[in-house]
């Protein structure tokens, strides 16, 4: 039997670690042809590397999902070395711990740029070249912080509510067209980002990262643990395979409970 996403090409943003690493490695492993985005080109490389072993073609590209001209050129090459588009995660993403006295005017433009005008840059180009081969499938990471604002995360918690919003309106617009797009809310996964937000939060309340991320799912999270990368990439695959072929516009959190409610 051939693997699920044989001969299909999967673009994902912020590759290089955390979560993009994790989808890559699942789409690889499920067949697909990659092109791997990250700021990071040597751990976008190195990514790409060590996936070659399943067989399917893996390209990297050193990329700011935020500047325009960066973004064109890169699909531009993805379409001209891989001819096509089947999948797109947007998952690169920063973050910033700050209210919204102490956010600056640069340091909301860099979250906003990256997290959401990002996804909408990638995602304009994604959906033309799909509506040029009959279809496709977005998948946006927009966080639990997309569905509840955070405490001393202004920035990051609009960004990723705008990310939301933009995900329905492309599902709104071309589902008839053969392109679903839905969103993603992960919560407390163990990946570089969040691990940096617990650190630059407990730095605030004399405690160590671990020590207040564990404080944390303790208190907040219903299963009482930390989720992972692959756990994350497992729905991202699902959701763009075709068992998920009747899912379009969907928000699912991803996060063992945390949104559940008080």
């Amino acid at each position: 039997m051939e693997p699920l996403f044989k001969g299909s090409v999967a673009v994902i943003t912020g590759g290089a670690s955390g979560i993009g690493k994790a989808a890559a490695h699942e789409f690889a492993r499920l067949g697909a042809d990659l092109a791997i985005i990250d700021k990071d080109d040597s751990g976008a490389q190195q990514v790409a590397t060590s996936l070659k072993s399943f067989g399917g073609t893996c390209l990297s590209f050193k990329t700011n999902v935020a500047d325009a001209q960066d973004v064109e050129r890169t699909i531009e090459q993805i379409k001209l070395k891989l001819k096509r588009i089947d999948f797109l995660f947007n998952n690169a993403g920063v973050d910033l711990v700050a209210p919204l006295l102490e956010t600056s005017e640069e340091d909301w433009d860099r979250v906003i740029d990256t997290n959401l005008k990002g996804t909408f840059l990638l995602s304009k180009k994604a959906v033309a070249a799909m509506l040029d081969t009959g279809g496709g499938v977005i998948v946006n990471n927009a966080s639990d912080a997309g569905l509840r604002a955070i405490r001393l995360n202004t920035a990051y918690s609009v960004a990723k509510a705008g990310v939301i919003h933009l995900t329905r309106s492309i599902a709104l617009d071309y589902g008839s067209k053969g392109i679903r797009c839905n969103c993603i809310c992960p919560g407390c996964i163990d990946t570089p980002l969040c691990q940096q937000f617990n650190v630059d939060l407990g730095a605030r309340q004399g405690k160590s990262g671990e020590a207040l991320f564990q404080e944390f799912i303790e208190q907040n999270v219903p299963m009482r643990r930390i989720g992972t990368g692959e756990e994350v990439a497992s729905l991202v695959a699902f959701l763009c395979s075709d068992q998920a072929r009747y899912i379009n516009g969907a928000i699912i959190p991803i996060d063992g409970g945390l949104t559940a409610g008080m």
